[in-house]
């Protein structure tokens, strides 16, 4: 099973978590080090423009200026050969719902954040930009 996360909603469910630009980044990276840890493709699709200078990985995309991550998460699932392959990750019932009847799965994101925060809280800093990530956050003394 694959996973699409919307991924601003996914921060929005997070208590303590802003839908800025660095904790886009800090999710990303999450979900990464998931996708590693369960051998499965976790894509991510944030709300809006892409902010310059900021490169996120292959599997993070943006609606795009005028569309929604949940337009361009449709749309996603449309081009694909096998939607039930998918399990999208929103909070937003209308898109599980839309999701769910081009045949992909839904899970609600409290109940995958929880999943996340578990391999998270485990997770130590495996490549430079994590360390770097993790010294920031937590200082480097």
């Amino acid at each position: 099973m694959r996973y699409l996360v919307d991924g601003d909603n996914l921060l929005g469910t997070w208590p303590g978590r802003r839908r800025d630009d660095e904790a886009r980044r800090g999710l990303a990276r999450e979900l990464d080090r998931l996708a590693r840890r369960i051998g499965r493709h976790v894509v991510v699709v944030f709300d809006g423009a892409e902010p310059g200078g900021m490169a996120l990985g292959p599997d993070v995309s943006f609606s795009g200026p005028g569309r929604t991550a949940d337009d361009r998460i449709l749309a996603f699932l449309r081009k694909e050969t096998d939607p039930r392959g998918w399990t999208v990750v929103t909070s937003d019932r209308s898109l599980g719902d839309r999701c769910r009847h081009l045949g992909a799965r839904a899970e609600r994101s409290d109940r995958f954040r929880k999943r996340l925060s578990s391999v998270a809280g485990r997770e130590k800093p495996e490549r430079e930009d994590d360390v770097s990530f993790w010294l920031e956050t937590f200082g480097g003394d």
